[in-house]
């Protein structure tokens, strides 16, 4: 671990002071096959409205610690499936936010939705309320393989939840997909990238899948029922669909995400450049001030809580080598990485002189290069991404 562990190292303050908020909606209509998410296909209206109600309760409560001085200016609305709940209540949760916080005219306010679970009159009424960003769960454009995840949606519901949301004004989309899938073949992904280029999303996320124990698709795999997918075939899917969005005009901006010019996500950009923010409901995690927490993943607890901090399940105070570490493995996932300059002046370090040995071996094995200032994983690099992390973790 490099100096500063001990915590006598000075911060600088950051640059941006702005706030993100991410807001977990754990409820979906049918839980997908490969999902580790912490949400519940199990519940009814009555439960849903406690839980929106202790979730106004929670953004008061954490407003009274965190809002003074804040400007928001990004909102998460993620899940589970958000747009299960009725308009009404998505309101309640936007309005409670703007009643607490002082939150941005050009705020990015984003909603998750499920294709099949929405249509033109909802995804209008969404908007009317605050939402100005959505993002679709897409997953692939091949019906056989929605159906080997679990999908309640088909290939056409997508397309037709897409256009939905563009005829009722939205003029950022984001369709998310998934690649590496069991029995997928190279073609397959092939075509959902042509469909998505098609459709013309702002941005387009693209997920390696990673095989959870105690899922079913999992127990697929280890019954030999599905075949897992070989890692040159993985890395053939990744890169070509860094090959066709580049060439359709997106731009690669972070290992697994793309968008057209000016249309990056700027909530998970926060996420990447160890931005302040603050999450809200079952299980979420905030980052404010070098300190981590995270809220009881028990719904029971959470509802009967008394009060914001009693949701919370766990703080943790962030050491100056945590800060570190976190702002190099972090940032080295946008592909433009990490500046030199901005690591010195917010640690008071030389970057080069703190990491000269973990530098040189990565270097050496084509894993990082070092352009002027700028630091970032090579095509290499972006591979094997997890094992550069690892020398700085």
């Amino acid at each position: 671990m490099p100096a500063g562990e001990s915590g006598e190292m000075k911060l600088d303050k950051k640059k941006n002071s702005a706030l993100g908020i991410y807001i977990h909606i754990p409820f979906c209509k049918h839980r997908c096959r490969y999902c580790t998410f912490l949400s519940d296909d199990e519940t009814g209206d009555k439960e849903r409205s406690l839980y929106v109600a202790q979730l106004r309760r929670e953004i008061a409560g954490k407003s009274e610690l965190y809002a003074a001085g804040r400007v928001v200016d990004t909102i998460f609305i993620g899940g589970g499936t958000p747009t299960i709940l009725p308009i009404a209540e998505i309101d309640d949760i936007i309005e409670a936010v703007y009643s607490r916080f002082c939150v941005a005219d050009d705020a990015e306010i984003t909603i998750e939705a499920n294709p099949g679970t929405v249509d033109r009159e909802y995804l209008r009424g969404v908007r009317e309320v605050g939402a100005n960003r959505i993002s679709f769960g897409v997953q692939s454009f091949d019906d056989g393989t929605l159906r080997r995840l679990g999908r309640i949606h088909t290939s056409r519901e997508a397309v037709e939840s897409y256009d939905a949301a563009r005829a009722a004004g939205y003029g950022n989309v984001n369709i998310d997909l998934i690649f590496g899938l069991p029995d997928q073949s190279v073609g397959s992904w092939a075509g959902d990238i042509r469909t998505s280029l098609g459709l013309r999303p702002d941005h387009i996320s693209f997920y390696d899948l990673q095989l959870e124990e105690e899922t079913p698709l999992y127990e697929d795999v280890i019954s030999g029922r599905l075949e897992a997918l070989s890692d040159i075939e993985d890395r053939r899917m990744y890169h070509s669909a860094v090959d066709a969005l580049t060439v359709s005009g997106y731009e690669h901006y972070e290992i697994s995400n793309a968008a057209l010019p000016g249309m990056k996500s700027r909530h998970n950009l926060k996420y990447w450049s160890m931005d302040d923010y603050l999450g809200f409901g079952l299980g979420a995690h905030s980052y404010m001030d070098g300190r981590r927490f995270v809220n009881t993943e028990f719904r029971s607890d959470y509802i009967k809580a008394g009060s914001s901090e009693q949701m919370v399940s766990s703080y943790y105070n962030n050491t100056p080598g945590d800060e570190m570490s976190e702002y190099i493995w972090l940032g080295l996932r946008r592909t433009d990485g990490i500046s030199l300059t901005d690591f010195s002046e917010r640690f008071g370090e030389d970057f080069m002189k703190l990491y000269a040995s973990e530098m040189e071996n990565l270097i050496e094995r084509k894993l990082l290069m070092c352009d002027g200032d700028k630091l970032r994983l090579t095509a290499l690099g972006l591979d094997l991404s997890n094992v550069v992390f690892r020398e700085f973790v």
